[in-house]
């Protein structure tokens, strides 16, 4: 089998590249081999940066004992900054599956932003498009559950045969939305399968017994935990914080570890096109935020609905609002949705995610102060 996998250094990338690789030792044959389109960051090569993964402490152990040497038989890197994608290396990829799971997560509302997070997510999918499409046998594009835009109620996998236009939140999900038509319309215009699998608000890993909780980038309501953990820390006397909220909203959060082995589940499925990578029950906002500052320890908040003449009342609203609480805004206002997930649950049974769980997942970011990984 091979497969060409983007985003391999990224917070879902890296965990299927393991999965990848976990299922070459587990089903050994000459023919695997997993072709990894990476960047160099400045500082060191796209081989290095994946080497540091495949070599790390939070590695899983079984490509741990299988050793970097033992490991190369099943890759090959090319370092996309400094290498054109050559016909020899296309050659080598023929009859492959192309994973394009790079992405710029960004969820910034500001309007000198949108053209940039437009363009590193619709760019590179449209140039991989263009150069892989004549080699590749399928293009799995992983896209996010929030394409879905500004939704009420039950949100079935299919995006793109809608009675109505979706109305997106910021750039980052119209970018990811217009990525997905872009396959879909390119690949059926020449007969290419494709298959589009939107994960949600990815959490740290919660299956096994190895590194639970771990996640390598802390973003989306890790930033707010991360925010008012270090306020908290300050010495002098907490301001009172109100956060504008719906108090009948949820946030779909999934492991990213599920998310990794799903989507190496399904990759090869000819009956699967669109599929929702979701929890089948969203954690409530209110008492996510409750468990949030119960934890980072800043007790002085509130919980207020939305008001158009909202005025900041003091210096820790106004840095709140003006940063991380103005893209998550638009989240906890919204209307109360959920995701269809018979299919996700046939494919592999979806974890729980409780108030014990959720808890745990910021007890691991506070004990190891909110620290990315970077590679």
């Amino acid at each position: 089998m091979k497969i060409i996998l983007t985003g391999a250094t990224g917070v879902l990338g890296s965990h299927i590249m393991y999965e990848i690789l976990e299922l070459f030792i587990e089903t050994p044959n000459d023919a695997n081999k997993l072709f990894i389109i990476a960047r160099n960051n400045g500082k060191n090569s796209a081989i290095e940066r994946i080497n540091q993964l495949l070599s790390s402490d939070y590695t899983p152990k079984i490509i741990q004992d299988k050793g970097l040497t033992a490991l190369n038989q099943y890759l090959e890197i090319i370092d996309l900054d400094s290498n054109a994608i050559e016909e020899t290396f296309l050659e080598k990829t023929k009859g492959g599956y192309l994973i394009h799971s790079a992405g710029y997560v960004n969820l910034s509302t500001d309007e000198d932003l949108k053209e940039k997070i437009f363009d590193e997510n619709v760019l590179l999918t449209k140039k991989l498009f263009s150069v892989f499409h004549p080699y590749i046998k399928k293009f799995i594009y992983i896209g996010t559950a929030f394409s879905s835009g500004v939704r009420k109620g039950l949100i079935a996998n299919d995006f793109h045969n809608l009675d109505f236009k979706p109305e997106h939140r910021n750039a980052y999900e119209y970018a990811k939305f217009h990525s997905e038509n872009f396959i879909a319309k390119e690949c059926r215009a020449i007969g290419l399968p494709f298959q589009i699998l939107r994960p949600s608000v990815i959490g740290g890993k919660m299956l096994g017994t190895e590194n639970n909780y771990f996640i390598p980038k802390y973003m989306v309501f890790y930033l707010l935990a991360k925010f008012f953990y270090f306020t908290s820390q300050r010495k002098d006397k907490q301001e009172p914080v109100r956060f504008i909220i719906n108090p009948d909203t949820g946030l779909n959060i999934i492991p990213v570890d599920y998310v990794a082995k799903v989507i190496v589940n399904t990759f090869e499925r000819d009956d699967i096109e669109q599929l929702n990578i979701v929890n089948y029950n969203s954690f409530n906002m209110v008492q996510g935020l409750q468990l949030i500052m119960k934890e980072v320890g800043y007790t002085n908040f509130t919980l207020i609905p939305n008001h158009l003449d909202f005025q900041y009342k003091n210096t820790i609203e106004k840095l709140y609002y003006e940063s991380i609480g103005k893209h998550l805004k638009p989240y906890f206002i919204a209307d109360a949705n959920e995701y269809d997930t018979t299919v996700l649950n046939s494919i592999l049974k979806i974890p729980k995610l409780d108030n014990e769980d959720f808890t745990n997942l910021i007890r691991y970011a506070i004990d190891n102060d909110f620290q990315d990984i970077k590679v």
